[in-house]
């Protein structure tokens, strides 16, 4: 979302000194572009004026996923559901109706069946299935739970996991490993998962030295509802945990036993490590071996996500510690921040295999045996992804001398695969809620479809999305692909000439812009993210307003930033300021477009010294910041391949990073 900017740094010379013009007759020229003028393509996704009939079947939509009933019964009396979607009204009445604890639980069983029998595996009747499985188990029907468990598909709730769990104890089965994991996935557990750690309790499947491992999970997970609850069933008092919990400083000293101590020093660390360590230190003699080394983890990665110079040393002080992957993986770019290869290599070495599989830590253990002169194996950590199209299977395939290009585009889809997509009634549900402003519901059911589909079903898909100008569908569904590819779908490159003209103006490179856009809002004209940013470029409202008085624009209103011009004018002006306040560094900027630019400048200056814009990249403190900035940075090179008709090093997007003190930025 629009906080600050990124921007293609490679071309940059190449824009200015009037070259603009043969960059656009590059864009013009480009086969995988032609596609899209082929198609006609717009720029928007299929809309339509509501009727009174469509607007009462969104409100019971809403008033459903809200759960008031009364509201949802005044909306469905006027619903008038589009083609295809009249089933819904009924799944979420019976939604509705499950989650009610008076309904006649032998009445709403029956209409449940009803529905789910001409419809097996819709997703609508899967919804509905998993909704049932809920109420089944909290009413205790485990004979009909586990009937009705295995006919459900998508198999992505917890709860219903921790449920099947507890039916399989309840019958003297073991409790299986979907319900083992699904509690140390889930962060905060829910009454289901609370009580299936009850009854593995009960079945003398978990003892104490398990609830004190949940319980180290939920520190480092700093999840403070799942500590109070596995504090309890450890006999612990609920105030004497709250006090860890909130007033860690005063827990520490009342010199409390040794859980309360951890609970304690990982909450302090969170806020101020440096104390949290001169307390460790402090109270070291009063800890097991164990518990010192997973504090010292917990001070460390509390540190690292901070910043604080400190977490290197204490990282090294943890390695001996038993802490999840996702310490581990924290405590690895303290690591890579201070380029402390060997002890980068002591941290992944941690991980649990499948951690240590992904392609970041594959890289950068690559990078840590070159360091150590294990070259060998150091190309053979890069050859393991270089086949890859993310950020660090790039950047492994340019180590072994492979700079970025598109991969040879398969054969378009024939008119007997178009056929199928045309034939789903799943897409052509997906679409009437996009035309309803539903783009969740719609997703829902697209994503759905492509389940089990081969490259070419997932090609032909993406097509037939991009015809029907739902853009973010072709990208995401051509994306999916694995051995047959067309990056013309997965780099789509719609407006053309109004972005182009806009890029020019600013000095800007369309492939950054195009680059931001397909991460920002995927190209969905109207995107409105939960903070409120809108459009292609996904921004502010107050941020908007600068730019109009920056501008000179009159009269602005934020709803016109979900039109395409003024969106693309107001967001390259943005970029093009940005991108000066944060000394032309596309990672920098990329960062503070997402993150905020007075954050990019701390970060900044948080660097032990000069940095490669990767390793800057990977140490970000936030999620989401991080994954974005990697992701708007590989798109960027694609569409630079694509608009160049040349390889690309990724490398040299991304630059260096040269620590400066904090300043403040003069830019929302």
């Amino acid at each position: 979302m629009l906080f600050s900017i990124a921007m293609c740094f490679a071309y940059k010379v190449s824009m200015r000194a009037g070259r603009f013009a043969a960059t656009i007759l590059i864009l013009g020229a480009l086969g995988c572009l032609a596609v899209a003028a082929e198609s006609g393509w717009a720029a928007t996704a299929p809309s339509a004026k509501l009727t009174p009939g469509s607007e009462a079947f969104v409100q019971a939509r809403n008033a459903a996923a809200a759960g008031d009933k009364e509201r949802f019964k005044a909306a469905v009396a006027g619903a008038v559901a589009p083609p295809g979607l009249e089933p819904y009204l009924d799944y979420w009445r019976l939604r509705l109706a499950l989650a009610d604890e008076d309904t006649d639980s032998a009445l709403i069983d029956q209409q449940v069946r009803a529905f789910l029998k001409p419809r097996p595996t819709a997703l609508v009747a899967d919804l509905l299935r998993r909704d049932w499985l809920l109420r089944l188990g909290k009413r205790g029907e485990w004979a009909t739970f586990e009937a009705e468990f295995p006919a459900w598909i998508l198999r992505d709730d917890e709860r219903v996991f921790c449920l099947a769990g507890k039916a399989r104890l309840l019958r003297g089965a073991a409790v299986g490993a979907e319900a083992l994991g699904a509690l140390d996935q889930m962060r905060d557990l829910d009454e289901n998962c609370e009580a299936l750690l009850v009854t593995l309790l009960n079945a003398g499947a978990f003892g104490p030295k398990e609830l004190r491992q949940r319980l180290r999970l939920a520190i480092e997970q700093n999840s403070t509802a799942t500590i109070g609850i596995v504090a309890g069933l450890l006999g612990y008092d609920a105030s004497d945990v709250n006090i860890a919990l909130s007033k860690p400083e005063r827990a520490l000293a009342r010199d409390p036993d040794s859980t309360l101590t951890l609970i304690a020093l990982a909450r302090l660390a969170r806020s101020k490590p440096e104390n949290a360590a001169q307390l460790l230190a402090a109270a070291a003699a009063t800890l097991s071996e164990s518990e010192r080394n997973f504090a010292w983890s917990q001070v460390a990665a509390a540190a690292m996500r901070r910043l604080d110079p400190g977490a290197h040393e204490w990282a090294l002080r943890s390695l001996n510690a038993r802490a999840s992957d996702e310490t581990w993986q924290t405590l690895t770019r303290a690591a890579l921040r201070d380029q402390d290869w060997p002890l980068l290599l002591a941290t992944t070495e941690r991980m649990s295999p499948a951690s240590r599989r992904e392609p970041a830590w594959v890289y950068w253990r690559g990078r840590a045996l070159r360091a150590q002169g294990l070259l060998t194996e150091s190309e053979a950590q890069f050859h393991s992804i270089a086949d890859g199209f993310d950020f660090y299977s790039q950047l492994a395939a340019e180590e072994l001398g492979e700079l970025t290009k598109l991969p040879a585009r398969s054969s378009a889809a024939t008119p007997s695969e178009m056929a199928a997509p045309a034939a789903n009634p799943g897409f052509e549900r997906a679409l009437r809620f996009y035309e309803l402003g539903l783009r969740s519901d719609g997703n829902k059911e697209w994503n759905y479809q492509l389940r089990g589909m081969s490259d070419r079903q997932l090609l032909a898909a993406a097509t037939w999305a991009c015809q029907r100008s739902v853009l973010d569908r072709c990208v995401n569904t051509a994306s999916r692909t694995r051995n047959e590819h067309d990056f013309s779908l997965r780099f789509v490159t719609p407006f053309r000439e109004h972005l182009a003209s806009a890029a020019a103006e600013h000095n800007l490179d369309p492939a950054w812009v195009y680059g931001l856009i397909r991460q920002e809002s995927r190209f969905i004209m109207d995107a409105r993210s939960g903070a409120g940013a809108k459009g292609l470029m996904q921004i502010m409202p107050a941020t908007g307003r600068w730019i109009a008085r920056k501008l000179g624009v009159a009269k602005f209103h934020p709803e016109q930033l979900n039109e395409l011009t003024v969106n693309l004018r107001f967001g390259t002006f943005y970029l093009a300021k940005a991108l000066e306040d944060l000394d032309g560094s596309p990672v920098l900027a990329s960062a503070g477009y997402n993150a905020g630019p007075n954050r990019s400048r701390s970060w900044r200056a948080a660097l032990p010294g000069k940095v490669e814009g990767a390793i800057f990249a990977e140490i970000i403190p936030f999620n989401e910041t991080r994954n974005y900035v990697k992701k708007v940075l590989s798109n960027t090179t694609y569409y630079a391949a694509a608009f160049t008709g040349q390889p690309q090093s990724l490398r040299k997007w991304l630059g260096s990073i040269q620590p400066a003190p904090a300043s403040s930025s003069e830019l929302p």
